[in-house]
């Protein structure tokens, strides 16, 4: 138990601010926006790197458990949202349950939909269904591990390539890329592109009533909030893709791409950003193996690691020219090192040191 309480602490003020700001408005509105965006980096700059991780059932029960209070906590954002209020108070809550949503439950539903169980698999598959962006279900494994570090994946960021160009790519293209899946699924099985057993019906029919829904308890308002807060909570996700793989590229042997390693993935080891994301910086560990639960992954020095916290870099990513002002020499030092690791094949597995 006392692995678990520093998830359970960060993760509960997480949440108890959130409904602080519906229920009080006032300067709570504000609170949970400076946690988020402010107090947490820097207490990643501050706390020890790394603490000691639950055990198999107690992640278990933490996933399970933020899985069921999504629900009805997005339905309270929504309708804290709806009611409108003060310019600035708005701005401040509707950012907070954007960052929210966008870091910690994005975080939840992609370990849920790739742990074992269908009772798990559900709830990360209606996390990401409520969020307006159901197809991550399909498309997160189905392309994006299988892609990863290719301009093939539309969840990697080419060199170069601004966020605000990439959120566009990457949304439409793992829609379609994802689709396409699930139709040549269908056609193995012997049914149609469209048959009702295609995930996409659920994705599509999911999110409009939760549209619907929304617009038929809070009228209008509520719709739009629904709709703006959702989008705000995929950028959240989009970015940290972003963050997360920019300019890794796999070489080409033949026609085939090399294998996926260590060195197609930055990595982020700050204490407080890893604990409300469930150690999703940890992302090299991920890609070599997805089915791990995030209590099983690790980072240390020998992988791609960000010069700052992930809160910081998506930040930094926000603005283009600074950004590759920050990244581009990483990534030549990357590149580099790679390039003389393959000349030298008895030091490749020091190569991202």
């Amino acid at each position: 138990m006392p692995a678990l309480l520093p998830y359970l602490a960060a993760l509960g003020l997480s949440v108890a601010l959130l409904v602080a700001g519906a229920i009080w408005d006032g300067p709570w509105d504000f609170a949970s926006f400076i946690w988020m965006a402010g107090v947490v980096a820097v207490l990643d700059h501050v706390l020890p790197e790394h603490g000691p991780s639950p055990d198999g059932r107690q992640a278990r029960a933490l996933t399970v458990g933020l899985a069921a209070i999504h629900f009805p906590m997005l339905a309270l954002a929504v309708w804290a949202l709806a009611q409108g209020g003060p310019t600035w108070n708005w701005i401040a809550y509707f950012s907070a349950a954007g960052l929210f949503f966008g870091q910690i439950m994005n975080s939840n539903a992609h370990e849920l939909i790739h742990a074992r169980g269908r009772l798990r698999r559900a709830l990360g598959r209606w996390t990401y269904t409520t969020l307006l962006f159901g197809h991550q279900t399909t498309a997160h494994p189905g392309v994006h591990h299988i892609h990863v570090a290719t301009r093939e994946d539309p969840n990697t960021a080419r060199y170069g390539e601004s966020w605000w160009k990439f959120c566009v790519r990457a949304w439409r293209d793992s829609f379609r890329q994802g689709l396409a899946v699930e139709k040549a699924r269908q056609r193995a099985r012997g049914r149609g592109d469209w048959n009702i057993r295609n995930p996409y019906w659920e994705y599509i029919l999911g999110g409009a009533a939760g549209i619907g829904l929304s617009l038929a308890f809070l009228g209008l308002p509520g719709a739009l909030a629904y709709v703006a807060l959702c989008a705000l909570a995929q950028s959240q996700l989009l970015v940290t893709d972003y963050v997360l793989h920019y300019g890794m590229r796999r070489e080409k042997i033949g026609d085939r791409y090399e294998p996926v390693g260590p060195e197609h993935s930055w990595n982020a080891p700050h204490r407080v950003t890893n604990l409300l994301t469930l150690h999703a910086p940890r992302h090299s560990d991920h890609h070599a193996h997805p089915g791990r639960g995030f209590e099983e992954l690790t980072t240390d020095d020998t992988q791609p690691q960000l010069p700052y916290s992930l809160p910081v870099m998506v930040t930094f990513a926000l603005w283009p020219r600074f950004w590759r002002k920050v990244m581009h020499p990483r990534v030549h030092a990357l590149q580099d090192r790679l390039a003389e690791a393959r000349t030298r094949p008895e030091t490749s597995e020091t190569a991202c040191a």
